[in-house]
């Protein structure tokens, strides 16, 4: 009787193991094993900066839409902030002021915390700007900087683009472009947070 209860309970463990490795990896299970991309998503997927869509998983070649990438970037922060770096002006997200219509966007609080704290310069317009729409690297890398030089850490009398390249913030591409009006993938987002997060706080 005892040798049975051993192995029923042998057998619970290694079902709740295997369950818990399952769902854990579960976000990169699109992902190839030699995607050269794949630790530095791991990473961010640890960090809780990307958390992939509703089912868990990511698909890496999707293009990152406008609200997903404000998203990433609040998320970004905070990791910054339990890390005891603080922005200027920052605030609880919680603390957000809603209105109707485009405010009440799943990502809007995001891009007004980045607005209240300088990382992005100005509030979309309802009429202009798609909240669902994919970005362009540009876009991120305009952001990126706001971050950057939301921590002190850039002088301000460099473009977005040189900032990015030069701090080796985005991913060359195949021929060594960055092109920056092109959209970005979700793979990329990864790669470029992961190294953003390098730069504000090394060693994290």
């Amino acid at each position: 009787m005892r040798s049975v209860t051993i192995v029923v309970a042998l057998c619970a463990a290694v079902a709740l193991a295997s369950g818990s490795a399952w769902s854990q990896d579960y976000l990169t299970q699109t992902v190839p094993p030699t995607a050269p991309y794949r630790a530095d998503l791991q990473r961010m997927y640890e960090l809780g900066i990307v958390i992939g869509d509703a089912d868990g998983s990511y698909r890496p070649d999707d293009h990152v839409e406008r609200a997903e990438l404000w998203v990433a970037l609040n998320r970004l922060i905070d990791v910054c902030r339990m890390q005891g770096l603080e922005l200027p002006e920052d605030y609880e997200p919680y603390l957000a002021t809603y209105g109707r219509g485009v405010r009440d966007h799943w990502g809007f609080e995001a891009w007004e915390r980045m607005t209240k704290a300088y990382v992005a310069d100005r509030r979309p317009v309802a009429l202009m700007m798609n909240l669902d729409a994919p970005i362009k690297r540009q876009e991120f890398a305009r952001l990126a900087v706001g971050v950057m030089r939301g921590y002190g850490a850039l002088p301000k009398d460099l473009t977005p683009a040189e900032v990015a390249i030069g701090e080796d913030i985005m991913v060359r591409q195949s021929d060594g472009y960055v092109h920056f009006q092109e959209p970005m993938p979700r793979w990329e987002l990864a790669v470029c947070l992961s190294r953003l997060l390098d730069h504000v706080a090394p060693g994290l």
